[in-house]
Protein backbone atom coordinates (compact mmCIF):
# COMPACT_ATOMS: atom_id res chain seq x y z
CA UNK A 1 0.00 0.00 0.00
CA UNK A 2 1.77 3.29 -0.98
CA UNK A 3 0.11 6.28 0.58
CA UNK A 4 1.06 10.06 0.00
CA UNK A 5 0.73 12.32 2.40
CA UNK A 6 1.36 16.33 2.80
CA UNK A 7 2.68 17.27 5.69
CA UNK A 8 2.05 20.72 7.43
CA UNK A 9 4.98 22.14 5.27
CA UNK A 10 3.47 22.11 2.16
CA UNK A 11 5.55 18.90 1.03
CA UNK A 12 4.10 16.05 -0.16
CA UNK A 13 5.83 12.79 0.93
CA UNK A 14 5.12 9.36 -0.30
CA UNK A 15 5.74 5.93 1.45
CA UNK A 16 5.25 2.39 1.32
CA UNK A 17 2.94 0.63 4.57
CA UNK A 18 2.44 -2.19 5.85
CA UNK A 19 -1.72 -2.62 6.50
CA UNK A 20 -1.06 -4.44 9.58
CA UNK A 21 1.16 -1.61 11.21
CA UNK A 22 -1.24 1.13 10.05
CA UNK A 23 -4.55 -0.86 11.99
CA UNK A 24 -1.84 -1.41 14.86
CA UNK A 25 -0.82 1.97 15.10
CA UNK A 26 -4.24 4.01 15.29
CA UNK A 27 -4.86 5.71 17.83
CA UNK A 28 -8.77 7.59 18.62
CA UNK A 29 -7.96 11.36 17.91
CA UNK A 30 -11.41 14.14 18.14
CA UNK A 31 -11.83 15.34 14.79
CA UNK A 32 -10.10 18.75 16.00
CA UNK A 33 -6.79 17.59 15.28
CA UNK A 34 -7.27 17.18 11.99
CA UNK A 35 -7.50 20.66 10.65
CA UNK A 36 -5.65 21.20 7.62
CA UNK A 37 -5.33 17.61 6.82
CA UNK A 38 -5.92 15.92 3.73
CA UNK A 39 -7.16 12.36 5.63
CA UNK A 40 -7.49 9.15 3.02
CA UNK A 41 -10.98 7.33 4.07
CA UNK A 42 -11.34 3.19 3.11
CA UNK A 43 -14.50 4.58 0.75
CA UNK A 44 -16.01 0.50 0.54
CA UNK A 45 -16.03 0.41 4.44
CA UNK A 46 -17.82 3.65 4.58
CA UNK A 47 -20.30 3.35 2.27
CA UNK A 48 -21.04 -0.63 3.45
CA UNK A 49 -21.37 1.18 6.97
CA UNK A 50 -24.06 3.29 5.92
CA UNK A 51 -26.08 0.75 3.71
CA UNK A 52 -26.15 -0.46 7.70
CA UNK A 53 -26.25 1.67 9.82
CA UNK A 54 -28.53 4.47 8.32
CA UNK A 55 -32.27 3.46 8.56
CA UNK A 56 -35.86 5.44 8.18
CA UNK A 57 -38.97 4.40 9.53
CA UNK A 58 -41.48 2.93 7.26
CA UNK A 59 -45.18 1.72 7.33
CA UNK A 60 -46.00 -0.61 10.42
CA UNK A 61 -43.02 0.92 12.10
CA UNK A 62 -40.22 -1.50 10.90
CA UNK A 63 -37.30 0.28 10.06
CA UNK A 64 -35.25 -0.21 6.55
CA UNK A 65 -32.75 1.42 4.24
CA UNK A 66 -33.33 4.75 3.09
CA UNK A 67 -34.85 4.83 -0.18
CA UNK A 68 -35.67 7.48 -3.59
CA UNK A 69 -39.26 7.48 -5.16
CA UNK A 70 -38.04 4.73 -7.10
CA UNK A 71 -37.33 2.18 -4.43
CA UNK A 72 -33.54 2.42 -4.86
CA UNK A 73 -31.23 2.31 -1.82
CA UNK A 74 -29.64 5.69 -1.19
CA UNK A 75 -28.84 5.54 2.88
CA UNK A 76 -25.02 4.96 1.23
CA UNK A 77 -25.03 8.41 -0.26
CA UNK A 78 -26.54 9.89 2.34
CA UNK A 79 -24.53 8.89 4.79
CA UNK A 80 -21.39 9.71 2.70
CA UNK A 81 -22.69 13.20 1.61
CA UNK A 82 -23.10 14.70 5.58
CA UNK A 83 -19.94 12.53 6.80
CA UNK A 84 -17.69 14.62 4.05
CA UNK A 85 -19.76 17.80 5.32
CA UNK A 86 -18.96 17.55 8.62
CA UNK A 87 -14.91 16.80 7.94
CA UNK A 88 -15.23 19.51 5.61
CA UNK A 89 -16.80 21.98 8.65
CA UNK A 90 -14.18 20.88 10.38
CA UNK A 91 -11.27 21.90 8.16
CA UNK A 92 -10.46 18.37 7.08
CA UNK A 93 -10.18 17.41 3.37
CA UNK A 94 -11.33 14.09 3.11
CA UNK A 95 -9.65 11.54 0.12
CA UNK A 96 -11.99 8.51 -0.61
CA UNK A 97 -9.96 5.58 -1.51
CA UNK A 98 -10.83 2.64 -3.31
CA UNK A 99 -8.48 0.07 -3.06
CA UNK A 100 -7.47 -3.36 -1.55
CA UNK A 101 -9.87 -6.75 -0.96
CA UNK A 102 -13.80 -5.81 -0.67
CA UNK A 103 -14.93 -6.36 2.85
CA UNK A 104 -16.95 -8.98 3.95
CA UNK A 105 -20.11 -7.28 3.69
CA UNK A 106 -20.17 -7.08 0.39
CA UNK A 107 -19.74 -10.58 -0.56
CA UNK A 108 -23.12 -11.75 -0.98
CA UNK A 109 -23.26 -8.34 -3.37
CA UNK A 110 -20.54 -10.01 -5.16
CA UNK A 111 -21.95 -13.27 -5.60
CA UNK A 112 -25.20 -11.45 -7.10
CA UNK A 113 -23.26 -9.37 -9.39
CA UNK A 114 -21.24 -12.89 -10.49
CA UNK A 115 -24.56 -13.96 -11.22
CA UNK A 116 -26.14 -11.18 -13.06
CA UNK A 117 -22.91 -11.18 -15.16
CA UNK A 118 -23.28 -14.64 -16.02
CA UNK A 119 -26.74 -14.54 -16.71
CA UNK A 120 -26.18 -11.07 -18.84
CA UNK A 121 -23.61 -13.11 -21.18
CA UNK A 122 -25.79 -15.84 -21.80
CA UNK A 123 -28.57 -13.66 -22.78
CA UNK A 124 -26.17 -11.81 -25.00
CA UNK A 125 -25.27 -14.94 -26.81
CA UNK A 126 -28.76 -16.13 -26.96
CA UNK A 127 -29.22 -12.80 -28.73
CA UNK A 128 -26.78 -13.44 -31.40
CA UNK A 129 -27.48 -16.44 -32.26
CA UNK A 130 -31.07 -15.71 -33.03
CA UNK A 131 -29.79 -13.13 -35.20
CA UNK A 132 -27.62 -15.85 -37.34
CA UNK A 133 -30.00 -16.91 -40.11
Amino acid sequence: LFIAVQSQDGNQRSFQADRRQLCLSTQRKEMKNYFGRVVAIDASMSLYQFLIAVRQQGEGGDYGQLVNDKGEVTSHLQGMFYRTIRMIDNGIKPVYVFDGKPPALKSDELKLRAQRRKEAQADLEKAKNEEKP
